[in-house]
């Protein structure tokens, strides 16, 4: 058994290299099957010839007899011959597992935007919200406590969540 290994740069390529690889199989099975047709062709025409010619017990009748032989056992050898060749299709290329994200990902619905005391509009993340939507990582001691609609909670400035490691989208 052989395996067939493409590596590729973009996915152009590999289904290039996969379309080669198809045509040739392609080609090869179809030259079988004109071969293991001529095959019976050549088999059922003989015996058509020998059902044909009335039957004597001479020489010529035997001659007839003999070469019928012939084919057959030529007819067998070929699609042996063929079936020995027959190549396993090739594996499929395993598609490339999903590179691990270095830095995780501040979810963008806990995005709060306020104004600043300068006057000009400030994101910050809720921890609460932070929490709520599965975001497991260890939060930077750069937060500062509020209340917000009266329940304590912690904030977080993005720059200060992009300084911590994390990617920030602010919307």
């Amino acid at each position: 058994m052989f395996k067939i290994n493409f590596s590729s740069e973009t996915m152009a390529e590999t289904h290039s290299a996969l379309h080669r690889t198809n045509q040739k199989t392609a080609a090869n099975t179809s030259l079988k099957k004109v071969m293991s047709g001529l095959t019976a062709l050549a088999v059922a025409g003989s015996l058509v010839l020998a059902s044909a010619v009335p039957s004597h017990a001479d020489r010529r009748g035997d001659n007839l007899a003999k070469a019928l032989a012939a084919a057959i056992v030529l007819g067998l050898i070929v699609n042996n011959a063929n079936k020995g060749n027959a190549h396993p299709a090739p594996a499929p290329i395993p598609k490339p597992l999903p590179v691990p994200v270095k830095k995780p990902r501040v979810p963008n619905i806990c995005a709060i935007e306020i104004d600043s005391d300068q006057g000009y509009p400030v994101t910050v993340y809720s921890e609460n919200c932070l929490h709520d939507e599965g975001f497991d990582y260890r939060l930077p001691n750069c937060g500062r406590s509020v209340r917000i609609y009266g329940e304590r909670d912690r904030i977080y400035s993005a720059q200060c969540l992009r300084d911590a490691g994390f990617r920030v989208n602010a919307y």
